[in-house]
């Protein structure tokens, strides 16, 4: 049975607002997992693990930065391990970071050595991909190269579904290429005019029908809504979504 999550920086104006009310809504909206985006809640772990036990919601994941990484990775692993987390994952490389082959390469070094560190806490490290990823280089998405580079055993993906039609890749066949070493999708849709920006899942131009079967034949655990900008409201947005995806049958 497919499992529907979702990524907290949808809503991330309404958890600064009232964070653990938000939270009783997207449990009330029908969601059974949440991926962190940052805030936590200035809670301790222990605290918010109770929260959402309470609530019928699990920790699937969360999202950090390489500055948070590279400057407290102790500290986000024992977090989300804290939280039951199964996933830990790079959230973007900053438009700061050097972006070219060599830059790639020498990421999914960092990135094994990031995912050995989380693996003894139960956490499994991945990588969140924008469209920059998709740039070539000498013929080669970025995105491959990276990952070529990195020991699929250690790091894995997460496929943002959006960001890879943004640039004009097939998602479900992109899927396909990652069988076994893409645990999370996220579940993006895309405007139909010619801004191609963010819009609710199922009410945009991305057909979701070939990325399910591609997640089914592929081994992904769990699918996660995201929107990043929520015109019509944030809470909206995630339930206007996981309706949109019951009423296909998807979840």
């Amino acid at each position: 049975m497919r499992k529907l999550a979702l990524q907290l920086y949808t809503v991330r104006e309404s958890l600064g607002a009232d964070f653990v009310g938000t939270l009783k809504q997207i449990a009330a909206i029908g969601y059974k997992g949440i991926e962190g985006a940052g805030n936590l809640g200035d809670m301790p772990a222990r605290d918010l693990a109770k929260i959402l036990d309470d609530l019928g919601l699990k920790m699937i994941s969360g999202h950090v930065s390489l500055e948070a990484i590279r400057n407290g990775l102790d500290r986000e692993i024992d977090a989300y391990a804290a939280l039951g987390a199964r996933y830990l994952g790079l959230a973007w490389m900053a438009a700061g970071e050097r972006r070219d082959a060599a830059a790639y390469r020498a990421l999914a070094g960092e990135l094994e050595t990031i995912a050995r560190k989380c693996a003894p806490a139960g956490l499994t490290f991945f990588h969140h991909n924008h469209d920059f990823e998709f740039e070539q280089y000498g013929g080669q998405y970025g995105l491959d190269i990276l990952l070529g580079a990195s020991d699929p055993a250690l790091v894995k993906s997460e496929l943002d579904v959006y960001w890879a039609a943004h640039a004009g890749v097939d998602p479900s066949a992109y899927l396909r290429r990652l069988s076994g070493r893409a645990p999370l999708v996220h579940l993006k849709d895309m405007s139909t005019d010619a801004a191609r920006t963010f819009e609710i899942v199922g009410e945009g131009s991305i057909d979701f029908a070939p990325i399910m079967a591609a997640s089914d034949e592929t081994g992904v655990d769990w699918h996660v809504v995201e929107q990043d900008r929520c015109p019509k409201g944030e809470l909206h947005s995630a339930r206007a979504s996981f309706d949109n995806l019951r009423a296909k049958g998807w979840f």
